[in-house]
This record gives C-alpha cells, sequence and structure tokens, in this order.
C-alpha cells in the first residue's frame, strides 16, 4: 500500500466515528494543555528568578576579597595580597574577559551649603563598559580623567545641609521621593578626606586639603552601582597618597598625634596601607561564557582568595527549580497518560468495529506491517491533533495567568508567572505523539494478529 492511501483510510476511519474521535482529540488536548501549563510556570519562575539576579548585578561577574585559605588539612596559609600581581594573574585564567581592581575610600563631598558622605570606587575607566557600567546621563570616564567622577543613582540623593535639622533634630538623607537638592553635573563640587568637613560638630575644621571635582555623569539604576561614585583609579591613586603625606604634616603640627582619617584596603577592612603597593578590596573578574563562572571561581579560590558570584545564586536556584518543574510536569502527565487510555480504548474498538476489513486486507495480500502502520497513524494523528490544539489553548491560558499575576503584583509587570518558550511547545506536541503511537501500538499488535478467514467470517 501506498503511504497515500494509509493516510487517506486513517483520516476517513477517524471521521467514521466523529463523536468518539472528538472525545478522544479532547483527552489529548486537556493532558498537553495541562503539562504545557505546568511546565511554563515552572519556566516562568526560573526566567524570574534570572531577571531578579540581573537586576542585582551580572551573572557573568565574579567579586574576589582577600582571607585567610584553609586547606584540607586545616592548615591556615600566609594571606595573599590583592595587589596588582593577583590581578595579573587572574587575567591569564583562561575564560576571563576582563579583571578590574576596585580602590576605595570613604570621602566628604560639598556643594555650597550641602554635604555628602560618599563610598568612593577606583576603577580602570577603560574597563567600565565590560563590567556593564550604564549611563543614565552625561558619559562614562575617560583614561585621561583625573577630577572627574561618576555617580551612581542614588548618591545626589545624599546630600544634606548639616544646618538644617528636622522637627526631631534628624536630618533625612537618602530621600529620593523628591528631587536631589543639588546637581551633580552641573554644580560645583569639592572634596575631601576631612570627614567633619561642613559640619557643625568639631573636628580638623576644614584644615585638610580640598580637591575640585567635576560630575561627568549618572549611572542607571542597577542593584550594584546604585550606592557609590566613580573616578580614575590612577587619580584616587595619587589623591591617597596625597591624604597620606597631608596626614603625616597634620600629625607633626600636632605632636605626632593619629588623624583619623581612613581609607578602604582589602585586608583590614577599613585602615591604613601604602598607598604605593595598594591592596585592592574587591577585584572584579568577568568571564565570557556565564557556564564557565563556576569553573573560573574555583581557580581564584585555588590561588587563595575568596570568591563569589550570582551564579552561586542561580546554580542553587536551578537545582531548585529542576525538582519544581519536574513535579509540575508529572502532575501535567497524569493526565496525558489518563487520555493515552482514550487512545487505547478507542483502537480496540476500531478494530472490533473493522474486524471483516482488516481479513479483506490479509486476503487481499497487504502487508502486516501495512496494516500495523493504519493502526499506528490513526492513534499518532490523535495524539498530534490533539496535542496541537491543547498548545494553542495552552498559550491562552499562559496569557491569562500572565495578566492576573499582573494585576495582583504590579511589581511583576516587566516578568512572567508562565511562559511557554518554542522548545516547550515542541516538546509537549512531541510527547503527545509518542504517547499517541504507544496507546496504539498493542491494538495493532492484535490487528496484525487477527487470523484472516476468522476475520471475513465475522460479522
Amino acid at each position: 500500500m501506498k503511504i497515500s492511501d494509509v493516510l487517506g483510510m486513517a483520516f476517513k476511519n477517524l471521521l467514521r466515528r466523529k463523536t468518539r474521535t472528538l472525545l478522544t482529540l479532547i483527552g489529548v488536548l486537556i493532558g498537553t494543555t495541562s503539562i504545557a501549563v505546568m511546565m511554563s510556570i515552572g519556566v516562568g519562575m526560573d526566567r524570574a528568578f534570572e531577571n531578579q539576579l540581573s537586576r542585582i548585578g551580572s551573572l557573568h561577574t565574579i567579586t574576589v576579597n582577600n582571607y585567610y585559605y584553609y586547606g584540607d588539612m586545616g592548615d591556615s596559609s600566609q594571606q595573599k595580597n590583592l595587589d596588582d600581581k593577583a590581578v595579573k594573574e587572574f587575567e591569564q585564567i583562561e575564560g576571563v574577559e576582563a579583571v578590574m581592581p576596585q580602590l576605595r575610600a570613604f570621602l566628604k563631598f560639598a556643594s555650597g551649603r550641602y554635604v555628602a558622605h560618599v563610598d568612593v570606587i577606583g576603577v580602570n575607566p577603560s574597563k567600565m563598559e565590560a563590567f556593564d557600567f550604564q549611563i543614565a546621563e552625561g558619559r562614562l570616564l575617560n583614561e585621561d580623567d583625573k577630577g572627574a567622577v561618576v555617580f551612581g543613582s542614588q548618591v545626589p540623593y545624599y546630600f544634606y545641609n548639616p544646618r538644617a535639622m528636622g522637627r526631631d533634630g534628624m536630618i533625612v538623607i537618602g530621600d529620593d521621593s523628591q528631587p536631589p537638592p543639588i546637581n551633580v553635573l552641573e554644580d560645583r563640587l569639592i572634596m575631601t578626606f576631612d570627614l567633619a568637613y561642613g559640619e557643625n560638630y568639631g573636628g580638623s575644621g576644614g584644615r585638610r586639603k580640598t580637591y575640585r571635582i567635576q560630575g561627568v555623569g549618572i549611572l542607571k539604576e542597577t542593584g550594584e552601582h546604585n550606592y557609590s561614585a566613580f573616578m580614575n583609579i590612577k587619580y584616587l591613586k595619587k589623591l591617597i597618597q596625597d591624604n597620606e603625606r597631608e596626614e603625616k604634616r597634620l600629625a607633626a603640627s600636632q605632636g605626632g598625634s593619629e588623624v583619623g582619617v581612613y581609607y578602604y584596603n582589602s585586608s583590614s577592612g577599613m585602615g591604613r596601607s601604602s598607598s604605593k603597593n595598594p591592596t585592592y578590596e574587591t577585584v572584579l573578574v568577568k568571564v565570557t561564557d556565564v557556564n564557565k563562572v563556576e569553573e573560573v571561581q574555583n581557580k581564584i579560590k585555588e590561588m587563595g582568595f575568596g570568591a563569589y558570584s550570582l551564579a552561586d545564586a542561580r546554580n542553587e536556584m536551578k537545582k531548585t527549580m529542576a525538582i519544581v518543574q519536574a513535579i509540575l510536569g508529572a502532575i501535567g502527565a497524569i493526565s496525558l497518560l489518563v487520555a493515552s487510555l482514550g487512545i487505547t480504548n478507542t483502537m480496540y474498538m476500531s478494530i472490533y468495529e473493522r474486524t471483516r476489513e482488516i481479513g479483506i486486507f490479509k486476503v487481499l495480500g497487504c502487508y502486516l506491517k501495512d496494516i500495523r502502520g493504519m493502526f499506528l497513524l490513526e492513534a499518532g494523528m490523535i495524539g498530534f491533533f490533539g496535542g496541537v490544539v491543547g498548545i494553542g489553548f495552552s498559550y491562552g491560558i499562559s496569557a491569562v495567568i500572565n495578566n492576573v499575576a499582573t494585576g495582583i503584583m504590579p511589581d511583576m509587570a516587566d516578568s512572567s508567572i508562565s511562559v511557554i518558550p518554542l522548545w516547550l511547545a515542541l516538546a509537549a506536541v512531541t510527547v503527545a505523539v509518542l504517547v499517541g503511537l504507544i496507546a496504539g501500538y498493542f491494538p495493532s499488535k492484535r490487528a496484525m494478529r487477527l487470523s484472516a478467514l476468522e476475520a471475513i467470517k465475522n460479522e
């Protein structure tokens, strides 16, 4: 028999009992819809979690810090410095795209009567784009910038007037419900290591040097850059060296007493270390492939440094979501299993009704494989059409779920609770077809085993 003949007979036989075929299709439709919608919720939750992580920071970035490393035998090795030598070692690791050390200093900014305590981070301007620094206003840093500063989105709200007390005697800082008190890109700004500068309380009283700076950009709202200001790391090193000399001068003028001005270093948090060979609080390492982040991270740990990334949380969440998706898929598969029983029943009923027809096929010399193929094709067609229509219903139900979720949880407007990617749709239809073929296998075997003479005699 030709393939076209088998197809034609299969369609004709399915349409012979329209109601029974329709009910069987509905069973497959419900099963396919159930498994697709259940799995789509798992996919949606997974993507929503990754979106939340991407707001906090990049999944490609590893943050390296300094700590005492303890080996498997419990003996502690000497603490390694997170310095320029370590930075070069990180750059040699396979899969690393960029490395950016961060030198931090806690400084005082001032503009007119407004002041702000700001966490200033020295970075390499050429690496800012590689580490996803995105500008909302102005520009990023250039290699030749000296007094230029790029502000995190929340830093402009840090400025306050120390002479303007609230009713309760407190100063409100960081209120982003109102416009920033100054324009950091246009107003005159100065910076100093004197944390008492411009305050009402006592201190060094402005005896420390001030530096004229220029705000050149404000970063977009992100989870990792919002609360710091950034400047060229070379210029910040120069300022720290200048401050060390100033510190010594003030200490000498005060009879050798120490001055309470600090900058960060990686080995002891806030403290004093030589600016000639500074140790960094953190070093950022960007990996080309997100799937290699864990491998690079482990290599850095083996070098004796602490390393963590959002990939840690991502990997743990992937394991959890795999279990959730398996459970949801199993729940949906129960409906498809019930549908397979309906297909099996339909095929057996078709055999009983067409026993004489099968006997005639055998007498005429039809191959047994053609008879088996005809019944398998009918079962597969039920699975296919039921699966396709079921996927159509699944997309509709998914849209309703997302609309309802958006109304209940406005914060989820940019994320979908239910997501049906193309691979899931194709997989659901494929499973429906396979279920149909499996359900039709035993009825087709029975059709093959029928005796031709007994089948012809059947009334």
